[in-house]
């Protein structure tokens, strides 16, 4: 990566500028043998400063993707990588077509639909209708019968009864007149006076009425022992049958009105289903134009797309929750870098910090560590497998120059030495993790053991070992330098 290869050109510029630095002052003092430059042990203040290098960023952004389901969205317009844009511009533009025929279809199937609703609704009505006028029908049959039941029993029955007593009393009434009338001429004719004829005549008459008054009684037998009760019988099953037919007319009108009920409701459910599916075609129809929410500048978003990492472009498929482009809120920005595993003891939260971007560097902005990172991660670019943790810086302040993608150098002062003994951190050697400098006694080197301290990029703190103004070694000396 490029910012990668920078870090090691500024590496090796630093080492550059301090081995100057320690030559010049060996030059400057006088200090040096025919093969070894050897510098001074002396007290001294330096900074101890951690140098990093990252890229801004914006502390929040709005991610811009596709919402609609699936690979449909195929990008038909894409705001230029980088340009700035107003709340409500448009972004992407997806192609719309496929979107508005479906519209166009289930705009015509909710038509259809509703217009089947609407006969549901008509057939409920006219169910409730006749069920409605069968009950009554049914009712009033049953009033009937009830009526001609009791019109039978209290009324025409007792009535025909009576009709049918008072014949059978005036036969029987009329037998028993003539009966007397006989007895009473059979005393004249045994008492002389002949009355023969009159008594033939008037035995032809009772025995007339004596038939009358048998079928009087037999018809009145009959009526009270049959024909009444028969009567009443098939009245009462009248009744009951009306009653049975209102009863049927009732569930069977209940079912007729539940059936088209339940017709009615399938209907509307698939009217809802299909409103359902029309909302959501409007809604993906609506989505193919994705706006800015906020102000910002548009980037694309880079990531893998058919086998390469690109930016997207116009003819893409985009898949739903796609990332495409983001509009990084530059009224707050950060600075994500990395932290060396041997600094991280010198970092904490909240320590504050300088920065420069290389796009204005005689620009200073002022910084504060916001994030550390909890896991290491390896660089592989050949570094020996040393390890850095994530560390992000936010910027205080906002300043309209600042861009995403920006190279920026943190510095952050960790520490300050003092009037520290200090030795040239190239004259300071470790062997099996023990440091050792290399000190001069003439002509010879020897190897002492050293305790070292504070650091940075140039100088080492001696806390053990030397003494201010003994002279040490910058190189390693060969065999038969060393006493």
């Amino acid at each position: 990566m490029e910012w990668k290869r920078y870090v090691k050109r500024v590496l090796w510029a630093l080492a550059a500028v301090a081995a100057g630095v320690v030559f010049a002052r060996f030059v400057d003092e006088g200090y040096s043998t025919a093969n070894y430059p050897l510098f001074t042990v002396s007290p001294r203040d330096f900074d101890i400063t951690v140098h990093t290098v990252g890229t801004l960023d914006a502390a929040e952004a709005h991610m811009i993707s596709s919402t609609i389901k699936g690979d449909k969205g195929k990008i038909v317009y894409l705001v230029e990588d980088g340009a700035p844009v107003r709340t409500g511009d448009v972004l992407v533009r997806l192609d719309s077509s496929p979107f508005e025929a479906e519209v166009a279809s289930l705009t015509k199937d909710v038509l259809i639909i509703s217009a089947a609703v609407d006969v549901a609704r008509q057939m409920l009505a006219w169910e409730k209708h006749q069920v409605e006028r069968a009950v009554r029908n049914a009712a009033y049959n049953l009033k009937v019968a009830e009526l001609e039941y009791e019109k039978l029993v209290k009324g025409d029955g007792p009535l025909q009864e009576t009709v049918f007593q008072e014949e059978k009393e005036k036969a029987a009434e009329a037998w028993e007149r003539y009966d007397r009338f006989i007895r009473g001429l059979e005393k004249l004719n045994v008492a002389g006076y002949e009355a023969s004829g009159e008594l033939d005549a008037a035995r032809r008459t009772a025995a007339e009425l004596l038939e009358q008054r048998t079928a009087a009684e037999k018809k009145y037998d009959h009526y009270v022992d049959h024909v009444l009760p028969l009567k009443i019988e098939k009245s009462r099953a009248a009744v009951e049958n009306a009653e049975m037919e209102l009863e049927q007319t009732r569930k069977s009108g209940v079912y007729q009105i539940a059936k088209a009920q339940a017709a009615l409701k399938e209907t509307i459910g698939k009217q809802d289903i299909a409103e359902a599916a029309l909302a959501q075609a409007r809604t993906a129809l609506e989505k193919t134009v994705l706006k800015a929410p906020i102000p910002g500048i548009a980037i694309l978003y880079e990531t893998f797309r058919d086998g390469l990492k690109r930016k997207p472009r116009v003819g893409d498929r985009v898949w739903q929750n796609q990332p495409l482009l983001y509009l990084p809120d530059v009224s707050s920005m950060i600075v994500k870098t990395r932290i060396r595993e041997v600094d991280l003891h010198r970092i904490a939260l909240g320590q504050h910090c300088g920065i420069r971007v290389d796009a204005y560097p005689q620009a200073r902005f002022n910084g504060q560590i916001v994030f550390v990172g909890v896991l290491a991660s390896e660089r592989s670019e050949g570094y020996g497998g040393e390890k850095y943790f994530q560390l992000t810086v936010s910027i205080a302040g906002e300043d309209q120059r600042l861009r995403p993608g920006m190279t920026s150098r943190v510095s952050i002062l960790t520490d300050h030495a003092a009037d520290a003994l200090c030795v040239p951190i190239e004259a300071v050697y470790e062997e099996n993790g023990r440091p050792h400098c290399y000190r001069y006694a003439n002509p010879h080197f020897e190897k002492v053991p050293v305790t070292v301290g504070r650091q940075d990029e140039a100088w080492v703190e001696i806390l053990s070992g030397l003494r201010s103004g003994e002279r040490v070694s910058v190189l390693k000396p060969r065999g038969e330098a060393i006493e």
